[in-house]
């Protein structure tokens, strides 16, 4: 009878053992894995505020209001007379 006690607990601590261990490598898991969702989250919000200074920056760009400032930005001059030369597939001049 002594000798099946022993048996038990010796089964019992061993069981406890084996459990704890493998709840606190759960945990562990757990934790690694809820600071890496964290750290994607956070990161998807810095995202989302840079495409959105993005989205804004391109439609202030775009706008006509701004698109001489742009080209004089650029280093393009306003000009009043277009001059061409009009050249015929041969390649002689033909009118201007």
């Amino acid at each position: 009878m002594a000798r099946h006690t022993k048996l038990f607990y010796g089964l019992a601590v061993i069981s406890f053992s084996l459990l704890l261990g493998l709840t606190i490598y759960e945990l562990v898991d757990v934790s690694e894995k809820s600071y890496s969702i964290g750290a994607v989250q956070s990161e998807n919000k810095s995202i989302k505020k840079e495409i959105a200074g993005l989205k804004v920056s391109l439609s202030q760009s775009t706008s006509l209001n701004n698109f001489e400032d742009k080209i004089a930005e650029k280093g393009f001059e306003q000009i009043g007379k277009f001059e061409y030369i009009i050249v015929s597939s041969n390649g002689d001049i033909a009118s201007r």
